[in-house]
């Protein structure tokens, strides 16, 4: 996958087509920007009004645990070691956070150590 567009050269690519009035071909050797590229900054500028797409949703999942959320398991496990679906129902029924046993158990809980019980046949 190529490399992504600065914002500064997308604006560079705009001024010279629109204000300086270059031609695409001279913006192409100027950029080093393929014609391709050229012609999408300028048809999402035209389009859009901006220089990136207003469209585009965010790639991956939304992390459901924040480091609040962390602070507050991390006392959890502090009062009373519990295993991972004891956590996630915990969250459930007190924080209405819907996390998985696979969130938790990718979260940096500094309270499972070796003397805790954090997952159910980890002994």
């Amino acid at each position: 996958m190529p490399a992504a567009t600065s914002t500064q050269l997308r604006e560079r690519v705009i001024v010279r087509y629109h204000e300086m009035h270059i031609p695409i071909d001279e913006i192409v050797i100027l950029s080093g920007l393929s014609h391709a590229t050229v012609y999408n900054i300028l048809q999402l500028h035209n389009d859009h009004g901006s220089l990136h797409n207003p469209l585009i949703l965010p790639s991956g999942r939304h992390r459901n645990l924040e480091a609040g959320d962390l602070i507050y398991i991390q006392g959890l496990l502090n009062a009373n070691p519990m295993f991972l679906d004891e956590i996630r129902d915990h969250l459930a029924e007190t924080c209405n956070i819907k996390g998985s046993i696979a969130t938790l158990s990718r979260s940096p809980l500094k309270s499972c150590n070796h003397t805790q019980v954090c997952r159910k046949g980890s002994t």
